[in-house]
């Protein structure tokens, strides 16, 4: 196969149950603290976080991390 063909082939990826699977995902990785970059604290409490998650459910913490960096 030559550089142009290669260049014309497209693929196609399909992932079934993407959802369900990144909550699961997500689930497991702050019950084991695994990749856990932030704390949200409140009224004497403190709960561990990731910031991707944050950052996409809420244009708060999106705009709020950005402007850490």
């Amino acid at each position: 196969m030559d550089h142009q063909q290669q260049q014309q082939q497209q693929f196609c990826l399909r992932w079934n149950n993407h959802q369900n699977t990144l909550i699961s995902v997500f689930d497991s990785l702050l019950e084991s603290g695994s990749l856990v970059d932030c704390a949200l604290a409140a009224e004497g409490q403190c709960m561990n976080a990731h910031k991707v998650v944050l950052s996409a459910c809420s244009p708060y913490f999106a705009v709020s991390f950005e402007d850490l960096l």
